[in-house]
């Protein structure tokens, strides 16, 4: 067994026994079942109601409509799942990200790894694809519960197509959590506090959230928590084109939004990325600068200090 495997099943362990992460979680989990329950009573609501307009418009002999829910894309019907995601995937994956590293110095641990001919690197190693795991334990709860609810309704009916769209979805997701538990990572292996190490993630993660959207498009904050009003065109200004061009790289929220309507079903038409970098490649750019800024906190990461009192 490779030491890197060994780290990373002490990792996982570790988080298992965190009641913090199982709140986290917990939550993230809930609010998948609430978008799943949206989504599950939309739909059957459009349907009674349309049941109810077929049997009006063929008594009175006139022809009758297409449902409305079989005309837009059925993956559609858990387009919240894209800001939830955002909001609390992405914050879990923070702190699962933090505990990672600052576990091991509360307990103790540092001192006693660092003491054994284990390269940086192999910690490295184990704490990412700890990461990996425990994210995408979080994006495949999410998928099971958005199938089985698309499963479930009678008037939705997908394709291998539309399958393979909402797996794309989900793996999309995971790779946009990545990139904040990355960071989480680096900035509590790099970080001489623990508020220090926790704050400057969470300090990221809202302002690429909330901040640069409004920068380069004039998403309010209560406009990037609707899946539909956060993707609303900027306004025609000198200012917004200048913002969209000189900041629409870096809007790694922006980007993952418009990718998730995109594959969904519900992206308006015509309407464009923010900014001339194509939304994919900013997330790959994100997640590849993230994950260079935890190799590099975990390589230069001080083994000598640990216990509750560091």
């Amino acid at each position: 067994m490779t030491p890197s495997t060994i780290l990373r099943r002490h990792a996982l362990a570790a988080l298992a026994r965190e009641r913090t992460i199982a709140l986290v979680a917990a939550l993230f989990a809930a609010l998948v079942l609430v978008s799943a329950y949206l989504g599950w009573s939309a739909t059957s609501t459009v349907d009674a109601i349309y049941a109810s307009a077929t049997h009006w418009f063929e008594a009175n002999g006139k022809p009758v409509p297409s449902n409305p829910v079989t005309q837009g894309s059925p993956l559609a019907l858990l387009r919240n799942l894209t800001i939830y995601i955002s909001l609390i995937g992405a914050f879990s994956a923070i702190v699962i990200g933090y505990r990672m590293v600052e576990t091991d110095r509360r307990a103790g641990v540092l001192p006693l790894i660092g003491a054994r001919p284990l390269e940086r690197l192999d910690y490295a190693r184990g704490k990412v694809s700890a990461l990996a795991l425990a994210v995408g334990g979080l994006a495949a709860l999410a998928g099971v519960v958005g199938a089985a609810t698309l499963a479930i309704l009678p008037s939705v009916h997908l394709g291998p197509g539309d399958w393979a769209r909402l797996a794309a979805f989900f793996s999309l997701g995971w790779l946009y959590m990545m990139t904040f538990g990355l960071i989480a990572i680096g900035a509590s292996a790099r970080a001489r506090s623990e508020t220090v190490g926790l704050m400057v993630p969470t300090v990221v993660w809202l302002v690429l959230t909330f901040v640069w959207p409004a920068l380069t498009g004039n998403i309010l904050p209560t406009a990037a928590i609707n899946p539909i009003s956060a993707l609303a065109p900027a306004p025609q200004s000198t200012i917004f084109d200048l913002s969209a061009m000189l900041l629409g790289p870096f809007s790694l929220a922006e980007a993952y939004k418009y990718l998730g309507a995109e594959l969904m079903g519900y992206l308006p038409d015509g309407l464009p990325p923010r900014g001339a970098v194509p939304p994919l490649v900013v997330m790959m750019l994100f997640a590849a600068g993230s994950g260079l800024y935890a190799l590099r906190g975990c390589l230069k990461l001080d083994m000598t200090k640990g216990g509750p009192d560091a």
